[in-house]
């Protein structure tokens, strides 16, 4: 495991390096889940939900996040 210094901001902000985000494919909007083991912080990659039914219901409902992101808000403005 290779291990990286980061520098924590005054609001709790940490940069993460763009090697690293290019290796883990993290990219803007990534949601990242964080566990806390004794005195270690563990960060890892979430997949969207959105982005896993784009895949399995490519072009059923359209060709991106985005366009599956509409279908489920105008469901949701139908209600």
């Amino acid at each position: 495991m290779k291990s990286t210094g980061v520098t924590v901001s005054s609001r709790g902000i940490i940069v993460l390096p763009a090697k690293l985000r290019k290796e883990m494919k993290i990219e803007a909007g990534t949601r990242i889940l964080l566990t806390r083991e004794d005195d270690k912080i563990i960060m890892q990659p979430v997949a969207s939900f959105t982005n896993k039914l784009a895949g399995l219901t490519k072009k059923s409902f359209g060709e991106s996040a985005e366009d599956i992101t509409q279908v489920i808000n105008s469901e949701r403005d139908d209600k």
